[in-house]
């Protein structure tokens, strides 16, 4: 069922498309809206900034280049939220002690405690945000945009060739 002329508190939200990926990024980008409100009422860092704290904390020496690709972040856009973790004495960064040519990063005492209350926030944050689903409609939205995930990173998207 199309979306078109859907309201919302604000008013009408008018969509322009019916594609999916056109859907998919209009409720990822008010999800991180919403959740962006919070976290910098909370810590004054963004969901971005924490999806990378949150990474750092999880694997200690990690490298700028994982980070990018595990968090989906293209590399000078990383690059700032990095100086910003570092800035504020969030992560620290030392050489890679298997690759002397890499960076190492490691989360901070500040950091790991901010990294454990923004995933404890984030999850509380997800289920009031998902409340709109039933738990038989949330598994089931996350059972299909992992098969769709899957699938894309397996065979990737079809060529104008095919």
């Amino acid at each position: 069922m199309p979306l078109q002329g859907m309201t919302a508190n604000s008013g009408a939200i008018f969509l322009y498309s019916d594609f999916l990926t056109f859907k998919l990024d209009l409720t990822s980008s008010l999800l991180i809206d919403r959740a962006n409100v919070v976290y910098r009422e909370h810590w004054n860092l963004d969901v971005r900034a924490l999806r990378v704290l949150r990474l750092v904390c999880a694997e200690p020496d990690i490298t700028p280049k994982q980070v990018s690709q595990r968090a989906l972040i293209e590399k000078t856009l990383l690059s700032k939220v990095l100086a910003e973790l570092d800035t504020r004495g969030l992560i620290g960064r030392t050489a890679h002690p298997s690759d002397g040519r890499s960076v190492a990063l490691r989360a901070t005492s500040a950091g790991l405690k901010i990294g454990r209350a923004s995933e404890a926030l984030g999850s509380a944050l997800e289920a009031e945000l998902a409340k709109t689903l039933s738990a038989s409609e949330r598994k089931t939205l996350e059972r299909l945009l992992d098969k769709l995930s899957r699938n894309l990173l397996n065979d990737g998207f079809p060529s104008a060739d095919k």
